[in-house]
């Protein structure tokens, strides 16, 4: 399974234990959380360590949960994105991104993040729809959402609480399927522009007999270099 995508500027990875550190941080940081998950349990640095590991010890689409750690080239790690809910009857995921300094929400990383996730989740994983649920205080990551392509498809009135604030929080939820996605001229035009390929098109599946498969561990190398060469093409 293909556990990490390469951009211009940003790569996408599986989180790991070493991560714990900073999704520690980062959750505990109010600004970030209650936009990102609401609610999100406490929990110590030990804590998310035993379970970066636990999650290392299972294929991601057994436990239906793959979470990355967003990487700029030259920054570090500056937010994470998860695939989550996964069911294989229905092929849909729920989807959740997240970047951790406010001032980096409105340069183009979440664009970016989007588009390798999204080629992951149709291309790579063979997903039929994915989803995101947007906080109704949450404005421009709603806006920014439809403007990329995602159909608003409703409101869940009063469908969170929000345990700090002792409140009711209402809910949009937007989904995006394949088909939706493969005839999306922003995304292509955004994939181009900012991955440096179009990631609508589907990538050609190459047949082979069981004696000449090419191993797991191999086949995730070939995609990496084929990603690395379109990307240094343009």
């Amino acid at each position: 399974m293909v556990l990490s995508n390469q951009g211009r500027v940003l790569k996408l990875r599986q989180t790991m234990p070493d991560d714990a550190p900073i999704l520690l941080n980062a959750y505990q940081d109010e600004s970030f959380i209650r936009l990102y998950r609401s609610n999100n349990a406490q929990r110590t640095e030990e804590d998310w360590r035993k379970i970066l590991t636990e999650r290392q010890q299972h294929e991601p689409d057994k436990i239906g949960h793959i979470e990355f750690m967003i990487e700029h080239k030259k920054h570090g790690p500056i937010g994470v994105a998860l695939l989550s809910d996964y069911t294989p009857v229905h092929k849909r995921a729920e989807y959740l991104i997240g970047l951790f300094d406010e001032n980096r929400r409105s340069l183009g990383y979440g664009a970016e993040a989007t588009l390798l996730i999204l080629d992951l989740a149709f291309n790579y994983y063979k997903l039929h729809r994915i989803y995101t649920y947007v906080y109704e205080y949450n404005e421009w990551s709603e806006k920014s959402t439809i403007k990329f392509g995602f159909k608003q498809e409703g409101l869940l009135e009063d469908h969170h609480y929000l345990i700090k604030e002792k409140k009711f929080a209402s809910l949009y939820i937007n989904g995006m399927t394949e088909m939706r996605f493969r005839n999306q001229e922003k995304i292509r035009r955004y994939s181009l522009r900012l991955l440096g390929r179009d990631i609508t098109q589907e990538i050609p599946i190459i047949k082979l007999s069981k004696e000449n498969e090419m191993p797991i561990e191999h086949q995730e190398k070939f995609l990496a270099a084929w990603r690395d060469k379109n990307n240094s093409s343009e």
